[in-house]
């Protein structure tokens, strides 16, 4: 399965650092394809990047960065691309279990 993600949009707070990016990935296995968005927020970092110079995929290289959340004593780590690819293939292997239960008619 290829997956594919693209930024769509990103908004930038004062001094051009970026705070949130609004992220796409698209799934196929050549017959079935699926997608799911995203947004990521994003604070800054040790490096800084000037806006004009950033690539695509640095940003995303960001985005794919884990993200650490503590509620109360417990500590979640989030990976973004992999929470996004799993939940693209699961959409891909529900739509081939669907085709698999609907099998074209067999006079067509």
């Amino acid at each position: 399965m290829n997956f594919k993600w693209s930024i769509q949009k990103m908004r930038v707070a004062e001094n051009n650092l970026i705070v949130k990016v609004d992220l796409i990935v698209i799934g196929n296995d050549g017959d079935n394809s699926a997608s799911a968005a995203y947004t990521r927020e994003l604070t800054r970092g040790s490096s800084f990047i000037p806006y004009e110079q950033l690539t695509e995929q640095q940003v995303l290289d960001w985005c794919f960065a884990p993200e650490v959340i503590t509620l109360e004593n417990q500590t979640i780590t989030k990976l973004l691309k992999d929470e996004g690819e799993a939940q693209v293939a699961g959409q891909i292997a529900r739509q081939l279990a669907q085709k698999a239960a609907e099998p074209a008619l067999p006079w067509a």
